[in-house]
């Protein structure tokens, strides 16, 4: 009796693994081949000769965010909307603010306990940086950044 019993748990235990693992690989499918997919289109249209990273940003204009380095060797961000005919949208990284000067931004005026994310989109004012943070009473926070100049777009705040 007692090994149908070790013989049930150890079958339901590698069941569930079996199982968890697959609804993971399955759930990140579709992000990663739309990754894929835009970081093939920004090299073969000639935007960059590399790509580095590659971020997912669903503002006004949902669009794949692929950072890389174009022939003259600098290092660029392409913005790839696969819905839109328009042909792609960039930016020179060196043209802006950084990340972390966005976040600093931020921090300047607001209570930020814990950054979450820092991504660079497209909306229909231009490119802005999105910081994701949590503040010290704990609410979900989003604040947008001009690339350009660092101005706040808008605030998301309490949530």
């Amino acid at each position: 009796m007692l090994n149908w019993i070790k013989f049930i748990v150890v079958f339901l235990f590698t069941l569930t693994s079996v199982i968890t693992v697959t609804v993971l690989y399955n759930a990140d499918k579709p992000s990663s081949s739309v990754k894929k997919a835009a970081i093939e289109s920004a090299i073969k249209s000639g935007q960059l000769v590399s790509a580095s990273t590659v971020e997912i940003f669903n503002g006004t204009v949902p669009a794949v965010t692929v950072y890389g380095v174009d022939g003259d060797g600098k290092k660029k961000a392409v913005f790839v909307d696969e819905k839109s005919k328009d042909g792609f949208k960039e930016v020179k990284l060196a043209d802006g603010i950084s990340a972390e000067k966005a976040v600093a931004n931020v921090k300047k005026e607001l209570d930020v306990k814990k950054v979450l994310h820092v991504k660079l989109g497209l909306e229909e004012k231009g490119p802005v940086w999105e910081v994701a943070f949590k503040s010290d009473n704990g609410k979900l926070n989003y604040v947008y950044v001009f690339f350009e100049n660092g101005q706040w777009w808008k605030r998301i705040l309490n949530l």
